[in-house]
């Protein structure tokens, strides 16, 4: 009877050990708050070496990407690659991003994938004051696994995200952007990655035929230029506060704009004067949306991944500053 207690017993501590090394991850994290585990791992995220391919489903169009990232320099290098469609490449070097196609760039018509998690990094501590964090298991996602967290909007302003962050290295393996009812506006989702891989500056040159055309690269000393001095939007969401780096670009002309963000979703006010009025419209892509609105002598635009109604009631909002000459 001895030796089978001590069998049973033995059969109980290998299972135990085998169930701690499946959910070792997911217990650990619960040990921590969301927020926490979500830092340390943003952290570790941001300093890993790795390429990989990936797919984005936005607006019923499915794209395929190649993503790199690493540090360099002692700055986060990222470039995606548009593998379908028109070549196109999205390369973000520290603060500096450039989007790149061979025609000339409006500065608004790219976006990168990646930018959910960027945000989050800078952000975090103000995010956590306007989105539920809650956990939802262990997944897998491009043969690893991911931690889900599940971002709940406190109101109706914002859109709802689904993140899965790979347990070991952190980085970003799929996310989801998700209205109050319904399926998903967007899907991001790596399909293979090859993490710790060795990456130099020559891996985020742009490819061939692809230049930083004069369309596509901000302007000198834009990041210390003031916003717009003559107009404000009136009405913001509680939480989204202007944003001090305001992308220009050469061949704007006369329009100015204004950039908000509340740490992890963003919009931007574009105001242009126009001697007549435009037929007023709204559109939308995925998550994103564009609501155009007249102005006594000038047309405003909201583009940002917010919803409709809340693009709308901005761009009703936008006046004339008092003081403006």
């Amino acid at each position: 009877m001895r030796g089978s207690d001590r069998m049973i017993k033995w059969r109980s501590s290998l299972s135990l050990i085998l169930v701690g090394a499946l959910l070792g991850p997911l217990a650990y994290a619960e040990e921590q708050s969301v927020q926490d585990w979500l830092i340390s791992k943003l952290d570790t995220g941001k300093h890993s070496s790795f390429s990989g391919h990936s797919v984005l489903l936005s607006g019923g169009q499915l794209v395929s990407l190649k993503v790199f990232h690493a540090p360099v320099d002692g700055e986060v290098w990222e470039r995606v690659v548009h593998m379908s469609g028109e070549p196109a490449e999205i390369i973000r070097k520290g603060s500096a991003v450039f989007c790149l196609h061979p025609q000339q760039s409006t500065g608004v018509a790219m976006k990168s994938p990646m930018r959910r998690w960027s945000a989050l990094d800078e952000g975090m501590r103000s995010v956590s004051r306007y989105y539920k964090f809650e956990r939802s298991g262990v997944e897998r996602v491009a043969g690893r696994e991911a931690v889900r967290l599940n971002l709940s909007p406190m109101d109706a302003h914002r859109y709802g995200y689904s993140l899965w962050v790979d347990t070991q290295s952190g980085v970003l393996l799929r996310s989801q952007t998700l209205p109050a009812s319904g399926d998903p506006l967007e899907v991001f989702e790596f399909v293979s990655i090859n993490l710790g891989q060795p990456l130099t500056a020559e891996d985020f040159e742009p490819g061939q035929g692809l230049n930083r055309s004069v369309g596509a690269s901000p302007l000198p000393g834009v990041d210390n230029e003031p916003p717009a001095q003559h107009w404000v939007p009136e009405w913001l969401p509680e939480g989204f506060v202007e944003s001090q780096r305001v992308a220009r670009f050469q061949g704007q002309g006369q329009v100015t704009t204004r950039a908000y963000t509340d740490g992890l979703a963003s919009f931007t006010v574009f105001h242009e004067p126009r001697p007549k009025p435009i037929n007023e419209n709204t559109s939308m892509r995925g998550a994103t949306v564009a609501v155009h609105r007249n102005l006594p002598g000038a047309m405003v635009t909201v583009v940002g991944e917010i919803p409709l109604e809340t693009a709308e009631r901005i761009a009703a909002s936008v006046k004339p500053l008092a003081d403006a000459h």
